[in-house]
């Protein structure tokens, strides 16, 4: 058996150093802060902001318009290392898959596809909830993940998102909302064929008339508001139903 002695003039050392906390023997390496954001001379065009930090929001739409907002870093949003202002970066998250093509990107001011997208986002697990409630056996609720652009019979362009109630043969049931890019302010609401509701949401309306509340009074207009909204699909759904279940007798 082999046995490797500590060399004695070693071993005091190694006693010492046993001696001492592992702190002692094994610190952090101090991270070094990020540099502070060099100031750009550009003021930032949020209300109430006065940094001078700001960039110009790199959106930019299919007939090559820009955006001509420029936002600090607080005020600013980045999507895959770009900077947008807040409306703009709305507008790229609402069209998901269709952001990948800068052709498709909606018109500099058209607030169409981020509205409806923020609707349908609060409105999508009651609607979801609902259909599945309603579903019978070999039924199932798919949805839209992204707002998609759509054309009536005049070639007017909307933009919408859907909930779909399909079975193996196809769709059953579609609940539509869709908000036109001719009045990017009001929101449609369909169930089938059936347009049930059809309304400007409160926040934007007081936008329109420039008027500020307090937060808890946009609250409440807004619970009123998707309450309204639920409460309509609600009763045109059990509507379809019934009517299919008086076809089936």
């Amino acid at each position: 058996m082999l046995t490797v002695e500590t060399p004695r003039k070693n071993a005091g050392a190694l006693r010492r150093l046993g001696a001492l906390p592992a702190t002692a023997l094994f610190r952090r390496r101090e991270q070094a802060a990020p540099p502070p954001r060099p100031a750009s001379g550009i003021e930032c065009t949020m209300r109430g902001c006065s940094n001078h930090t700001a960039e110009p929001c790199a959106y930019r739409d299919r007939r090559q318009r820009s955006c001509t907002a420029t936002i600090c870093p607080a005020h600013g949003i980045s999507l895959g290392g770009v900077a947008y202002c807040r409306r703009h970066a709305g507008t790229v998250q609402a069209i998901g898959e269709l952001a990948r093509d800068q052709s498709a990107y909606p018109d500099v001011d058209d607030r169409a596809p981020s509205l409806v997208d923020w609707i349908a986002r609060d409105l999508d697990k009651d609607i979801r909830r609902l259909l599945a409630r309603t579903a019978r056996p070999g039924e199932s609720v798919i949805a839209d993940d992204a707002a998609r652009l759509a054309h009536d019979f005049h070639r007017h362009a909307r933009w919408e998102r859907s909930w779909r109630l399909v079975e193996h043969t196809g769709p059953i049931l579609t609940v539509t909302l869709h908000v036109t890019e001719d009045d990017d302010s009001q929101l449609h609401v369909r169930v089938g064929t059936e347009a049930v509701a059809d309304g400007v949401p409160p926040w934007i309306a007081r936008r329109r008339e420039g008027q500020d509340v307090e937060a808890a009074i946009d609250i409440s207009q807004r619970q009123l508001f998707y309450r309204y909204l639920e409460e309509t699909i609600s009763e045109a759904v059990a509507r379809f139903r019934d009517r299919s279940d008086r076809l089936d007798q």
